[in-house]
């Protein structure tokens, strides 16, 4: 039986059907951030760890959610969310992590108003020049559930680009003259860098869904200093609850309609 005969019931890496799948759900990278989730949602149930792609469904003020893990990258964030959407997704966030530039600082919170397209992903959706644009009421929704948290936020551009370690943070293992040029892009008005966000945006709208993205800056662009562990905990809470409560302001009544992705 081939992918697409088999698809109508079960997500081919997800392993959930659109049964399991709520309208509203967000894309995070480490899985202990689904966990993290499942604790704060009410009638929350796990709907697939294969592959380390912990899904959950729960609800948020009564408000279904599913939360989906990807890992790192932006081809299986691409991936995870085309499952979603084919199974009925209609508006996601990311709730992320990012390397503070610019206007960004440590421990800020840094909402996409739009993304640079540095990595590959997005170009096998969509051809040079299309827009990495999220949408404009989730984006603001994302603003002030933020700002709600009483945690420093900046609005801005967001970088993606693959290589970690080749193209984001120099490795004594690799020149140094391969990384990106951090004063250029701030230039530009960037603010934070990462390795999924342009492509979740852009996808996501060549699929028709409705896309935001709301990362905490946990690392030094420049120097490469970390948030503490006690610090990120804290921060990852207030980053899934002001996710949770952006998609909750967004109503039903506003999503996307679906374009038949195909699958």
């Amino acid at each position: 039986m081939t992918m697409s005969e088999n698809y109508s019931e079960r997500a081919w890496y997800l392993q959930c059907s659109a049964d399991d799948v709520a309208e509203r759900g967000v894309l995070v990278g480490d899985r202990g951030r689904v966990l993290l989730a499942a604790e704060l949602m009410a009638d929350a149930r796990i709907l697939n760890e294969d592959r380390g792609l912990t899904t959950a469904t729960g609800t948020w003020n009564g408000t279904p959610i599913t939360v989906s893990a990807f890992g790192m990258g932006a081809a299986i964030a691409a991936v995870v969310l085309h499952e979603l959407t084919a199974l009925g997704l209609r508006s996601v966030v990311r709730l992320g992590t990012a390397l503070a530039v610019g206007e960004a600082k440590l421990g800020d919170f840094v909402v996409a108003d739009s993304a640079l397209r540095g990595e590959s992903t997005s170009g096998t959706y969509v051809p040079d020049g299309y827009p990495a644009a999220p949408d404009l009421d989730l984006t603001v929704a994302l603003r002030d559930a933020a700002q709600r948290t009483e945690r420093r936020t900046v609005v801005g551009m967001i970088a993606s680009y693959d290589g970690f370690y080749s193209e984001l943070f120099a490795h004594p293992t690799m020149p140094s003259s391969h990384t990106v040029d951090l004063d250029r892009l701030v230039q530009h008005g960037v603010v934070g860098l990462d390795m999924e966000s342009s492509a979740v945006l852009a996808v996501g709208r060549a699929l028709g869904v409705r896309t935001g993205v709301l990362c905490l800056a946990s690392v030094d662009g420049r120097d490469h200093r970390k948030l503490a562990e006690d610090e990120r905990t804290t921060a990852e809470r207030d980053l899934l609850i002001a996710g949770f409560d952006a998609l909750c302001a967004t109503g039903a009544d506003h999503l996307t309609p679906r374009k038949g992705a195909t699958s």
